[in-house]
């Protein structure tokens, strides 16, 4: 029998489509999971959002307090310039020793020491502060501010509560564990069938044409599997899930923990810095008036010119002491907000040299 070849043209195409009907928990799980890391991410863009405003805010505080630093270091050049000239002065008539002189000009060139260590501490706080708000370095800015306090009326409960609900590394804690939970019934899963529903339509024909209508056909049905046996795959993800949700729990824990002390330690921070400027405030006014009487004392020839010189260091280290307070003072309010998840304002005015 003779066959001859012959060569022809098969046509074929289908269209299927699957719906998942029970996962045993991995669709539901991978939903949780996105969900949580979703959350998680919007409020680490809050997170840096506050930590951007507290930086930017104790760059600007940093500037006052060096610009303050100047403008004491100033007043203190000022006042001894102008008592070495009632010394010079006295010295001339035959008043007082040329020991006096001496001392008083020691005393003014330290002070103008100090002066030129505050300018250069002002200009590299300037500095800092422009690389922080993106302005070049060299920019000379013009303050509209100065420091000074502004009480604040919430109570510690207030800020511990306060925290707990706006923090926001406790809410990507929290959505950690979530996410953790996810994985958890992602992973028990592989024990349960996996059950979907299966349609398809199919066209196929051998005789070289395209097929027609009448030459598909088309099937609905369940398909469902179960894993009988993988070597312990199934139970080693699910342990390890288990593992990695223990861990999440702990570490929102630890999270709850570190955010109450970071609140207490910066509230109390607040009020310790509160409490020295009542106390150095009035140090300044009585160093103030014992530096007058000391110099009303050595004009009139009854007080010594140590008398004058030691009221004056008295004088500026109660002056530095008070900016001091009031700069940890607001360094301190800054942190605390920061601390229980205020997003802070930024009232200051800036003015930049063109």
């Amino acid at each position: 029998t003779k066959t001859t070849p012959r060569i022809g043209n098969t046509y074929s195409n289908s269209v299927s489509a699957t719906m998942p009907l029970y996962t045993g928990g991995a669709l539901s799980g991978s939903i949780k999971q996105a969900k949580a890391g979703y959350k998680s991410a919007l409020v680490g863009v809050q997170k840096s959002y506050n930590d951007m405003r507290s930086t930017v805010t104790n760059g600007y505080f940093m500037v006052l307090q060096a610009d303050d630093m100047q403008v004491l270091s100033r007043e203190s050049v000022e006042r001894l310039a102008e008592h070495l000239k009632n010394v010079k002065a006295q010295y001339d008539v035959g008043v007082v020793a040329k020991v006096d002189v001496l001392r008083s000009e020691v005393e003014l060139a330290n002070a103008q020491q100090n002066l030129i260590k505050a300018e250069n501490a002002y200009k590299i706080a300037e500095a800092n502060f422009n690389k922080i708000i993106g302005l070049p370095l060299a920019t000379n800015l013009f303050l509209e501010d100065t420091l000074n306090y502004t009480p604040y009326d919430k109570d510690l409960e207030y800020c511990l509560d306060y925290a707990a609900k706006n923090r926001p590394e406790l809410e990507q804690a929290k959505q950690g564990v979530e996410a953790a939970r996810g994985q958890v019934k992602v992973a028990r899963s592989g024990y349960q069938p996996q059950i979907s529903a299966v349609a398809s339509q199919n066209w196929a024909t051998g005789d070289g044409h395209w097929p027609a209508d009448e030459e598909s056909n088309w099937t609905v049905g369940v398909q469902a599997s179960l894993t009988i046996f993988d070597t312990g795959v199934t139970r080693s993800k699910a342990h390890a899930a288990e593992a990695n949700y223990f861990s999440a729990e702990e570490t929102y824990r630890d999270t709850v923990d570190a955010v109450m002390l970071d609140v207490r330690s910066q509230y109390l921070n607040l009020r310790e810095a509160e409490k020295r400027i009542s106390t150095t405030e009035v140090a300044v006014s009585q160093a103030e008036e014992d530096y007058r009487i000391a110099q009303l004392r050595y004009q009139a020839g009854v007080g010594t010119n140590t008398d004058v010189l030691d009221a004056q260091v008295a004088l500026t280290d109660a002056q530095t002491n008070y900016l001091q307070s009031v700069y940890d003072y607001n360094i301190s309010k800054t942190n605390l907000e920061t601390a229980i998840g205020v997003p802070m304002e930024f009232p200051h005015q800036v003015k930049v040299e063109k």
